[in-house]
């Protein structure tokens, strides 16, 4: 059984860093779009400040806009990912303990059968210490009358 709990232990420790795991990236997610907030607003101050940067302003901000969308689709594709080994956990979680259940029955019933054929056979030994009848067509002997 030691086996059995050691594959319980090992999910619930991978369900639970897979948990962390979640709450990191959600935090991380939160922390890139205040950056993104405060980045179009130091992008819109640095306009007057950079004339590279007010020349092709537009240009500027949509390459800003283009890999804010890139990181935001990477971050989803993250949480998707983490989502989906989350349940994946889970699952295995369920069905081991099922598998539990399913063994721990057959052992219980494998012990049952067990203590009943122990049983039938102290019966056995029982009658058998009884004394058999005599055999009453066995070969008689020179002096039977």
């Amino acid at each position: 059984m030691t086996h059995v709990s050691d594959i319980q232990t090992l999910l619930d420790q991978r369900l639970k860093a897979t948990g962390w795991q979640i709450a990191q990236t959600v935090v991380l997610g939160l922390l890139a779009a205040c950056l993104a907030l405060f980045g179009q607003v130091c992008l819109a101050r640095a306009r007057p400040i950079f004339p590279f940067i007010d020349q092709n302003y537009e240009a500027w901000q949509g390459g800003y806009t283009l890999v804010l969308t890139m990181i935001g689709i990477v971050w989803v594709v993250a949480m998707l990912q983490k989502i989906s080994f989350f349940q994946d956990c889970l699952e295995r979680l369920r069905s081991q303990r099922r598998l539990d259940e399913q063994y721990a029955l057959r052992a219980e019933q494998a012990e049952q059968a067990r203590l009943e054929k122990l049983a039938a056979k102290e019966a056995r030994e029982a009658e058998s210490t009884r004394p058999s009848r005599v055999n009453r067509n066995a070969r008689s002997n020179k002096f039977d009358y």
